[in-house]
């Protein structure tokens, strides 16, 4: 759980990939890597997706960490473990799914939109907190609105983050952010363009990285 913590506090940035399958999940994830991404999510929605897990893990550097999206049911999170996933994201708070976490050893970034429900995740026992969808609701603005009375937690705002939102999610105390279409574009699709997807990337990184964190 520690090292997930570390890792979201020092890079800032997680990117989601999601996609009709997971053909080009490897080739972009080594672009997002070579852009200075090292937090990576394959989500379990998306076909092929334990197969890709284990190829990124084993293509990337050993300081890329490559963790499971959309595990809703404590069965995802044994496909998860048993592909190498190094962390798990949930898009709710089930506590079947982090109670089976726990027994499989692999922190989770747990999904939650309401006060209660982030709450609830990090009592239950949550390495970070994922706020979703959280520009629907109001963006920085409720981010902020949320860490004024949970200062302790671990909040990663997700959901329709663009690169203009990173700094002001940031600067308004989130410990890191995750993207997936603003990031991403076309880049996991037949013929998406990988240059473009290398420079989106290193705008994002740059973003990221003008927020040293002071937590």
């Amino acid at each position: 759980m520690k090292e997930i913590q570390r890792a979201l506090a020092k890079h800032r940035l997680v990117a989601i990939l999601r996609a009709a399958d997971a053909s080009r999940f490897a080739e972009a994830s080594t672009v997002l890597y070579a852009a200075g991404i090292r937090l990576l999510e394959a989500t379990l929605t998306t076909p092929g997706a334990p197969e890709a897990i284990a190829k990124m893990r084993a293509d990337l550097g050993e300081d890329a960490l490559i963790g499971a999206g959309s595990a809703r049911e404590p069965s995802d999170v044994d496909t998860a473990a048993d592909a190498g996933a190094e962390y798990l994201i949930t898009p709710t708070v089930n506590p079947a799914v982090l109670e089976r976490a726990a027994e499989r050893d692999v922190p989770v970034v747990c999904g939650a939109l309401t006060p209660t429900e982030i709450d609830q995740a990090w009592r239950l026992g949550a390495a970070a907190v994922k706020v979703f969808p959280v520009a629907a609701v109001g963006g920085i603005a409720y981010l902020r609105a949320i860490r004024a009375p949970m200062p302790d937690v671990p909040l990663v705002p997700t959901g329709g983050v663009h690169l203009a939102d990173v700094e002001g999610y940031l600067g308004s105390g989130a410990i890191a952010v995750a993207a997936a279409t603003p990031l991403l574009g076309d880049a996991l699709n037949p013929g998406g363009s990988l240059p473009d997807l290398a420079a989106r990337a290193s705008e994002f990184v740059a973003a990221a990285s003008r927020h040293a964190h002071s937590g």
